[in-house]
């Protein structure tokens, strides 16, 4: 057999994969929940003594934000670990093809 047929063992390697949802948008809508339920609680209650409505949504917002990445970061990971269940692992064989040389590459336009 010629070396062509008979691929060394450098050339293979096994490679694994596993889908993972990514953080950011998980912990950006924790966020935005915790937003809506300020505002929500802001104009069911109204505005404490002493501040404005302003400054009661920005309080309530600040101590519904913590929460809110909390409960985005706890569904990302229950997401993430159900995707474990979706690894895959495959076998890469490097491949050439016959004529391997790099193709003759075409000057850009207006660069003659």
């Amino acid at each position: 057999m010629s070396s062509r047929e008979q691929p060394d063992a450098s050339a293979r390697r096994q490679v694994t994969v596993r889908p993972t949802p990514r953080l950011s948008p998980f912990l950006i809508t924790g966020v935005l929940v915790a937003v809506v339920a300020a505002v929500v609680v802001v104009l069911v209650t109204g505005p404490a003594e002493d501040y404005t409505t302003a400054g009661s949504l920005g309080y309530l917002t600040v101590a519904f934000a913590m929460p809110g990445l909390a409960l985005g970061a706890v569904i990302w990971l229950l997401i993430d670990w159900r995707s474990r269940k979706r690894t895959r692992t495959y076998d890469l064989q490097k491949f050439e093809a016959q004529g391997s040389e790099p193709a003759e590459r075409k000057p850009a336009h207006g660069s003659e």
